[in-house]
């Protein structure tokens, strides 16, 4: 993962899972620290007063946390060093609590949580991905175990962050963010570092793949009747998730839920996942009669939630799962963007004529649409948009089709809508022709 700044974003104390809403990542207290090349330290509980010494003797040794606890992690991470004797070498080691933290409220938790980061000597490329597969097992092995048991209190440690820095033009800085967990099954066993350097290259080159795969199996655990596969679309910030599954109308909210529950699992499974996810789910649930599926949305940090029991069924339903029902309006389109390209297959039963499912439908197909304004707008500099305007025929058919503007009734603009419209499928309904407009506005 390559980024342009020191990584700070830690996990919070008594946090399982992420947050309903995005908040600023808070800033880390630095508990224990080493500079390992002018031999200083520093520590959260440094100095202590004679009153506290006497107290903890009293007691029987020391009460709550301590950095004597770290410093033994520290001490191990030395003799590895010496042993090992990596050819990039950590400067600095630093053990961060996640979160802004004074000593005295240290002592009184009864779970912490803690990072370890290790800010590396500046090392050729090759040189570095050696080094910090090294690092990933000597770290394993000086933690050896995943908790510690203190005084009153269990430690737990939870990631490791490797700093490395490349020097050829500009500086590049890279930073490895590695589960603990997994640094000591890497110590386990031969090569294990570079074993986990290449699962995660793996995980960020087959990202979409790897993670429908993911998602269907979860879902298929959950008894989720999935239509087709997962589609999953990662940015680079944020990854969407869209599912079509077939449901029981007198279930939806559970089935809704399940649905979004088996993404956010899926979702979890690759390391590559940003931050941000949205889900959505269009639920069959008149079995392919006529009508359209139903359309719901949520985001995914929510979703994280409920898995963790931190958000029950219900609140998540009633506060973050929406249903989208469109309505008749604009479609707007950015030529910066990817556009769609395809034609979905349309088709139904007769029923009553719901104008939402027909601008609904020219959305989904917008491809064939927006190509021809894209057209226009490259030909002239004044364009700004188009209306069009058609009849909706009980049979599915669209005829007089035009535009609402004089200027681009005739021309190539008007016949690239005129075949566009008329190669799509419209739902059959009882009762007489409506009359359809559909703007789009360039933006």
């Amino acid at each position: 993962m390559r980024v342009s700044s020191v990584f700070v974003a830690m996990v919070g104390v008594g946090l399982v899972g992420g947050t309903a809403s995005a908040q600023p990542a808070p800033k880390p207290t630095t508990l224990l620290q080493t500079d390992l090349t002018s031999g200083k330290k520093s520590k959260i509980d440094g100095g202590g007063g004679s009153f506290d010494s006497e107290l903890d003797a009293a007691l029987g040794g020391p009460q709550g946390f301590s950095t004597q606890e770290l410093e033994k992690i520290e001490n191990n991470i030395k003799k590895e060093l010496q042993r090992d004797r990596p050819r990039a070498t950590p400067r600095l080691i630093v053990f961060l609590y996640p979160g802004k933290i004074t000593v005295e409220k240290l002592k009184s938790m009864t779970e912490i949580f803690v990072d370890i980061q290790l800010v590396m000597d500046p090392c050729e490329r090759t040189v570095c991905k050696e080094a910090v597969a090294r690092h990933i097992e000597l770290v394993g092995r000086a933690v050896g175990a995943p908790t510690l048991q203190g005084p009153g209190h269990k430690l737990t440690w939870k990631n490791l962050s490797l700093e490395t820095s490349v020097k050829m033009h500009d500086t590049e800085l890279t930073v490895y963010k590695v589960p603990i967990a997994d640094c000591i099954a890497a110590s386990k066993k031969p090569g294990g570092g570079l074993a986990w350097l290449s699962s995660m290259d793996k995980a960020e080159q087959d990202y979409e793949p790897i993670v429908q795969k993911a998602i269907a199996r979860r879902a298929n655990a959950r008894r989720v009747a999935l239509v087709g596969a997962p589609q999953v679309t990662r940015g680079k910030d944020d990854v969407g998730v869209v599912l079509k599954a077939k449901g029981d109308r007198n279930r939806v909210q559970q089935q809704v839920i399940d649905a979004f529950a088996a993404a956010a699992e899926g979702l979890r499974e690759n390391p590559k996942t940003p931050t941000q996810t949205q889900l959505e789910l269009l639920l069959d649930v008149d079995g392919g009669r006529g009508s359209a599926p139903r359309r719901f949305r949520a985001p995914g940090n929510p979703v994280g939630l409920y898995l963790d029991r931190q958000l029950d069924g219900g609140a998540l339903w009633a506060s973050y799962v929406t249903e989208v029902k469109k309505q008749p309006g604009a479609a707007s389109m950015s030529f910066d963007d990817a556009e769609a390209s395809g034609r979905a297959p349309i088709g139904g039963d007769a029923g009553e004529p719901d104008d939402n499912e027909v601008i609904s439908l020219l959305s989904s197909n917008f491809g064939s649409i927006g190509g021809c304004a894209k057209a226009e707008a490259a030909k002239s500099s004044s364009f700004k948009g188009v209306t069009i305007v058609f009849k909706w025929n009980p049979d599915g058919k669209a005829t007089g089709i035009t535009t609402k503007e004089s200027q681009y009734k005739s021309g190539a603009l008007a016949g690239c809508l005129k075949n566009a419209i008329e190669s799509l499928r419209l739902p059959r309904f009882s009762g007489g022709a409506r009359e359809i407009e559909y703007p789009i506005r360039l933006k």
